[in-house]
């Protein structure tokens, strides 16, 4: 009773019985061997499957962040790129498929394309992507990553492009949890596997010049292109993809189209900042400028004398990785040395031959230039770019004006959004001529607008309540955690199309309304016939 009493009272822990004491104790060594157990599995890290086709760096970079980051906190990363690393890390290997590039390259002028509509862009670029593809899984590289990979993954990246016959190799490697991932906007059904809604009303196809403030005329345009992109997925490019893989993975791997529903997470690289506010599951998760440096690296000495020494500053002009200045035609070439010649800014051009006749004085050529560092120079006044995502990032965050010249891909969706930001103007490359260009450029240039409205954009870019980086790693780990996300999936993508577009709905409210008008009007009419006395007669044959 004195026990009791100095439990409940006095010090509810100073009295113990020996049983209770070595109950409490096994707990403790339970505990104690569950958190070594966790720890000895998260020191030894998950082992990550990295999937990237595509042979365009600009595409990569964000990948490579990611898989770099994942591998520094402890996890055996394997990537089969078009890129791998030119600076190996721990814990990190990679598959080449750097021969890519050569048909990839071999098939597709880019600076032919700029008048190409998104149709006629498409049907070229599919077919490419088809063959490169084949030759991929056919290489070398690849068949003997198959051959002596006997390791089971907790976790697969694959590029969220037409690359669904990746999902052979997914099976043999145990059909682990997938991320869809782009290092693009969200492109055309990508976000169909995740129930994640796209109304053509006001969220436009990113192959298109659209806004999200669209007209009738181009709401019109961006539903007819919204329709053709699905049809010609699901009734040629996916079988297209099941074909591919049925003859490198054989009868064993499921249908794309049942494997594609183990995709857990789609990672877009972009988000409002960069396109527009659109609505997104929770299965959907948005980063953006992984790629971006922190901080800046030494410039080459002649590169920091000529930016330096720039009294009116210095336009930098750069088409990126696929499109070539030196293949633009002449008239073209010629439309830009008379405009620079006449500007007192100096140019930095990337330029990819030894030589340019006719250069300028104030131009300095390059193969090619370290971007980043170029951008975060002060004197930096404008970038004549071709508008591709990850320039364009790089371009908010250091706060660099932009006029745009679109050619392929997503480019002139993000020139819309660049001038609709007033951020920026863009020109037409067919359409560009030297007077449209001076024209352009010194308006830019005397016009503080565009200045002052970037650096607004790039403040807001950077206030979040964390890292995109952090983001993209936390649930990619989220992922491996829970083996997958099925608890955040949406129950959108099982349903019918005419289930989700509320089509049975109508059919039944309009069917339910047909029978109560036809009641209603049986049963007015009775009651008119037994009102006026006019029952209904059967006429005989005598009548």
């Amino acid at each position: 009773m004195a026990c009791e009493n100095q439990l409940s009272v006095h010090n509810p822990v100073s009295c113990k019985t020996p049983k209770t004491e070595d109950t409490n104790l096994a707990m403790d060594h339970s505990l104690v061997w569950i958190f070594l157990l966790g720890a000895v599995y998260w020191a030894r890290g998950a082992r990550i499957l990295g999937i990237f086709p595509t042979p365009s760096i600009s595409h990569q970079l964000p990948f490579q962040t990611i898989m770099k980051a994942l591998a520094a906190r402890g996890h055996e990363i394997t990537v089969i790129s078009t890129d791998p690393l030119k600076t190996p890390v721990p814990n990190y290997t990679d598959v080449d498929l750097s021969f890519s590039y050569e048909h990839f390259h071999a098939s597709l002028d880019f600076t032919t394309m700029d008048q190409s509509t998104a149709y006629e862009l498409v049907g070229r670029m599919v077919p490419v992507m088809n063959k490169v593809l084949e030759k991929q899984f056919s290489s070398s590289q690849l068949q003997e990553f198959i051959r002596s990979n006997a390791t089971k993954y907790d976790l697969v990246f694959l590029e969220a492009f037409l690359y669904q016959s990746y999902h052979g190799l997914i099976h043999l490697v145990g059909s682990p949890p997938v991320i869809g991932i782009l290092s693009l906007e969200c492109l055309w059904t990508v976000g169909n596997v995740m129930g994640n809604p796209s109304n053509p009303a006001f969220v436009p196809e990113i192959l298109l010049s659209y806004g999200n403030r669209m007209t009738i005329y181009e709401r019109l345009q961006n539903m007819l292109f919204w329709l053709w992109i699905r049809y010609k997925i699901y009734t040629e490019w996916v079988p297209e993809q099941e074909a591919i893989m049925r003859r490198f993975f054989g009868l064993s791997p499921p249908p794309v189209i049942d494997a594609e529903k183990n995709i857990s997470l789609l990672m877009l690289s972009s988000n409002w900042v960069f396109n527009y506010p659109i609505p997104l599951m929770p299965t959907v998760v948005t980063f953006h400028s992984l790629h971006i440096k922190s901080t800046n690296d030494t410039l080459p000495k002649d590169l920091q004398t000529f930016l330096d020494e720039a009294e009116y500053g210095v336009i930098y002009f750069s088409l990126g990785s696929n499109v070539r200045s030196d293949r633009m035609p002449q008239e073209k070439r010629h439309a830009f040395l008379s405009a620079f010649s006449e500007l007192p800014q100096r140019i930095l051009w990337k330029w990819e031959s030894d030589n340019l006749p006719g250069q300028p004085p104030n131009v300095k050529l390059g193969k090619w230039f370290p971007q980043q560092d170029i951008l975060a120079h002060p004197n930096i006044k404008l970038f004549i770019t071709q508008c591709g995502l990850q320039s364009f990032q790089e371009a908010v965050y250091h706060g660099v004006p932009m006029l745009g010249i679109p050619f392929i891909a997503d480019q002139k969706y993000n020139a819309k959004k660049i001038v609709t930001e007033e951020i920026g103007l863009q020109l037409l490359f067919h359409e560009l001529t030297k007077e449209t260009l001076l024209t352009t450029i010194k308006e830019m240039i005397n016009n503080s607008k565009y200045r002052d409205n970037i650096k607004r954009i790039s403040a807001i870019s950077k206030d979040e309540p964390e890292s995109s980086l952090d983001r993209a790693v936390w649930w990619a780990e989220y992922t491996i955690r829970h083996k997958g996300t099925k608890h955040l999936r949406s129950s959108a993508p099982d349903l019918a199309w005419y289930q989700y577009l509320l089509l049975d709905i109508v059919a039944l409210i309009f069917f339910v309304f047909a029978i109560t008008i036809c009641i209603l009007y049986l049963s007015l009419k009775n009651v008119y016939m037994y009102i006026t006395g006019n029952p209904y007669k059967v006429k005989s044959k005598h009548d």
